[in-house]
């Protein structure tokens, strides 16, 4: 099995992967301020809880948008493991070619999300994940990754709206019965949860018109399950373990 590890703002998702078979996943809040024993005993407790061995495991790898921790769960996995993590980063092969101003930008999650979209998609393909930002993320008709865009991501919005209003409260962002809020609480579920899938079909829109070509759209992120089903547009394809399956594809080019 290869240990998957994706560090990200919110969570982090961790999956014993067999092939493209996510056979276990979890999810771990991020806290930098756990150490690696910490982390160590959480992921034990929760290898046992499953009766996972962990000298099953044959290989590790990390992509991390939280470089303070980075470096933690590295030496967590290692100790569970005895191996070597691989850090996903600027020098790894991707079998990607990334057409940025500065390619050592792109994130480690953004790119296992792209990598996997390569070659199980219909190109052009975006990508997008709804996390603590909503990114997106273009790969061109000839696999080329282009760019993309990054926006504030559904709790991130909330936080800003009852944070920085102070007659606004602290909502769970669920979809109200109509997109017309008739109180505090509907309107601002309406603005959060209707506001981001309009938010992600008129993206799509601009991104298909500017690429002049119909694109493929796979979202991807906690957030997916919550938004995608009120979007207009037809034919995303959620994948809830996109950013692992790409994973184990760079994990298999650079396993040497």
């Amino acid at each position: 099995m290869l240990l998957t590890i994706e560090i990200g703002n919110s969570g982090i998702n961790v999956c014993l992967a067999e092939g493209k078979i996510c056979r276990e996943h979890y999810i771990l809040s991020t806290d930098k301020l756990r150490t690696s024993d910490e982390y160590s005993v959480l992921l034990k407790m929760l290898f046992e809880s499953k009766n996972v061995e962990t000298n099953s495991i044959e290989g590790v790898i990390i992509s991390s948008v939280v470089p303070e921790i980075t470096g933690v769960l590295a030496l967590c996995a290692e100790k569970l493991t005895g191996l070597k993590p691989i850090i996903v980063g600027p020098g790894l092969k991707t079998g990607l070619k990334i057409r940025l101003d500065n390619p050592s930008e792109l994130g480690g999650n953004i790119a296992a999300a792209a990598v996997a979209a390569l070659g199980s998609y219909p190109l052009p393909c975006v990508t997008v994940q709804l996390s603590t930002a909503c990114v997106f993320g273009v790969l061109s008709s000839k696999g080329e990754y282009l760019g993309g865009l990054i926006s504030p991501g559904v709790m991130t919005g909330q936080r800003s709206l009852s944070g920085s209003a102070a007659k606004l409260p602290n909502v769970s962002p669920s979809a109200p019965s109509a997109v017309i809020g008739k109180n505090t609480v509907d309107s601002m579920q309406s603005g959060l949860i209707y506001g981001t899938a309009a938010m992600v079909d008129g993206i799509l829109d601009r991104l298909s018109e500017e690429l002049g070509e119909e694109i493929s759209v796979v979202a991807t992120g906690e957030w997916a399950d919550t938004i995608i089903p009120h979007c207009r547009r037809e034919g995303i394809i959620k994948a809830p373990h996109l950013v692992m399956e790409g994973l184990v594809k760079i994990y298999e080019k650079n396993r040497g």
